[in-house]
């Protein structure tokens, strides 16, 4: 257990980790992949097609690059271990999400719109508490007579989505809703997350206490030794065949006037239901184990370090039973309000709530965006996300005829500044746009400046 939890843990702490909360496309609504954020907002063209995309947002509240390595006066960087654990929070959160649009068409006639799109989306989420960091780098030492809460929460889901969605305006409001197919590749959620280890300060026997639970398809096992191991060989294109579920998501907007609108919005309602490799292990108990030591990766080196992790996972008692089992998807709540000028300037104020691990995410942002050519547009926001305001992003997108190309980042001062950040978003994605609405969306794009054509 504790070689698969500390790799987990190490792996996203050198990477700097990174929130799974976008705050740019849902003002970029003539960009088609905004409607995957509302199922009611239109596009202001008679077609689009959405070719390949790719977004990913990471976030944590962990140390970033600056508090994990240190600069060693020649040239280099030193991992600084104490100074990487001070760094932390009583209980830390990393996330990860990333999504990936093969596809996607819609079109737009009077009243109606209908769209369609096909994609697959990766999460990671990981809750640990301190003690857990502590424990793997400074050993059971430190804590003698002491007791350690070591439990983890994990997320991880992947999956495919076929989506269909159709909205139809009615008076001063449009109302919208998708219905999407979902194809689980693979997954590993704990739904119970109690370990603790006490060390006696007499015979320095271990005590560890757990409750735990993960539900896995396809990435974790127990293997013959009763330890949990990875299993990404499983993964195949043969195995989305037995995990299905059904999402949806609905939305509305109102036209307050026509140059104000408010909208709301409720994203990834629905399940999985998981047969394919789906095991559930668990850890149950109260487990005594007589003068063992557990030392920190601290005081050691790699060679040794395996030998010490092993040493680890056998305090631990975990059983398997085949299984299957259902996760929801990480539900999103949005309220907007929007004002175009009726020419080429858009602002927006957006509030997200995410789900994550059992718990909410809040994210508030403030946008504009604005068209200094029929051709070229430039954008930027703030936002409130992982419990600081320092987010600011920026965005731009170019139409060439048809082409539509546009590039995002919700928090473009982490590619400036990596070594302090602890917020990386990024999406880029192209289309094609063919008839446009006379409408306050696309109005500042009918000009008698030519549009330039690849």
């Amino acid at each position: 257990m504790f070689k698969f939890l500390t790799l987990v843990l190490l792996s996203f702490l050198t990477f700097f980790a990174q929130a799974q909360q976008e705050v740019s496309l849902p003002g970029m609504q003539d960009i088609p992949n905004s409607i995957r954020f509302n199922p009611a907002f239109t596009t202001g063209y008679k077609w689009t097609v959405s070719l390949p995309s790719i977004s990913n947002s990471l976030v944590s509240n962990a140390p970033n690059i600056n508090s994990i390595f240190v600069d060693n006066g020649g040239g280099g960087y030193t991992l600084n271990v104490a100074q990487a654990i001070s760094s932390l929070s009583d209980q830390n959160y990393l996330a990860n999400t990333n999504k990936l649009e093969l596809f996607g068409l819609s079109h737009q006639w009077k009243n109606s719109f209908v769209h369609f799109n096909l994609g697959v989306r990766t999460t990671f989420g990981l809750d640990f508490p301190k003690g857990l960091a502590e424990l793997a780098a400074y050993g059971n030492g430190p804590y003698v007579g002491k007791t350690i809460k070591l439990g983890p929460a994990i997320g991880v889901q992947s999956y495919s989505e076929i989506g269909v969605g159709y909205s139809h305006k009615i008076g001063k409001i449009r109302i919208g809703g998708t219905l999407k197919f979902l194809n689980g590749i693979a997954s590993a959620t704990s739904v119970k997350n109690d370990i603790s280890l006490y060390t006696d300060p007499e015979y320095y026997q271990l005590t560890a206490t757990t409750d735990y639970e993960i539900q896995s398809s396809s990435l974790v096992s127990i293997d013959s030794i009763g330890g949990i191991k990875t299993q990404f060989d499983q993964l195949s294109p043969s195995l989305v065949k037995g995990n299905k579920g059904i999402g949806y998501d609905l939305g509305l907007v109102f036209d307050v006037t026509d140059n104000f609108s408010i909208s709301a919005a409720a994203i990834d309602l629905g399940k999985i239901t998981w047969k394919e490799h789906a095991e559930i292990i668990s850890s149950k108990g109260e487990f005594l184990f007589e003068g063992v030591a557990l030392e920190g990766f601290s005081s050691v080196d790699s060679s040794s370090l395996e030998g010490i992790i092993d040493s680890v996972q056998a305090v631990f008692k975990f059983k398997s039973k085949s299984a299957s089992f259902t996760t929801p998807l990480a539900r999103k709540y949005l309220i907007g309000a929007t004002y175009r000028d009726g020419k080429s300037t858009t602002l927006n104020g957006m509030l997200d709530v995410t789900k994550f691990l059992d718990k909410d995410k809040i994210a508030f942002s403030l946008s504009g965006r604005t068209y200094v050519a029929n051709w070229l547009a430039f954008g930027g926001v703030v936002s409130y996300k992982n419990q600081e305001i320092d987010h600011l992003g920026l965005n731009t997108t170019f139409k060439l005829g048809p082409v539509q190309l546009y590039f995002v980042s919700d928090n473009a001062l982490s590619f400036i500044f990596p070594k302090t950040a602890n917020d990386l978003h990024f999406r880029v994605g192209l289309n094609l746009v063919m008839g446009q609405i006379d409408n306050t969306k696309t109005k500042h794009l009918r000009s008698t400046t030519p549009t330039p054509h690849l």
